[in-house]
């Protein structure tokens, strides 16, 4: 699995635009619960998948859908899972009873001012990124098709594979 990992991080990199910054910028928005949530102290806990998307965008909900059976598996190994709403003001009472009626476990922050969508240059929907531990953006992925999520899982992976042991560990 190694040289399929290097493999996609080749082609990430050859294909990320040169203006673009390889570095995640830190937030600080509310959940739907209205819990303060930082990038920064998401990180603490392991690297994070982060995906915008809006009630409206039926491949952003697809998209989420299709990664929620991997969401346990996941979360055990200290990946974070945050799903960025860009819905506005109007929609946001909608935002935590759709989320629940889809069963998802993922951490889901408000966004209705474009505050991240500006943040991270989102110019569509829906985008994902995964980030490591030291805020790098080692992958970016633009719109859904059934099958992405397994790019998306295979690049999780990869990440997980090149982390470092803890030094704690026998």
């Amino acid at each position: 699995m190694g040289n399929l990992c290097a493999i996609f991080m080749f082609i990430f990199f050859i294909t990320l635009p040169a203006a673009e910054s390889n570095t995640a910028s830190d937030f600080n928005l509310s959940d739907i619960d209205g819990n303060s949530i930082s990038l920064d102290s998401m990180l603490t806990k392991g690297p994070v998948f982060m995906s915008f998307w809006s009630l409206q965008c039926k491949m952003c909900i697809k998209e989420l859908d299709a990664l929620k059976s991997y969401y346990d598996e996941f979360d055990s190994l200290g990946v974070n899972f945050l799903a960025v709403s860009v819905d506005k003001m109007r929609a946001l009472p909608q935002v935590k009873p759709f989320v629940k009626s889809r069963k998802w476990k993922y951490t889901i922050i408000l966004d209705p001012e474009n505050v991240m969508r500006d943040l991270y240059n989102v110019q569509a929907m829906p985008t994902s990124f995964i980030i490591d531990q030291n805020k790098n953006i080692i992958f970016t992925h633009q719109g859904y098709k059934p099958g992405d999520e397994k790019l998306i899982v295979e690049n999780l992976y990869c990440l997980l594979e090149n982390k470092p042991e803890d030094e704690d560990k026998d």
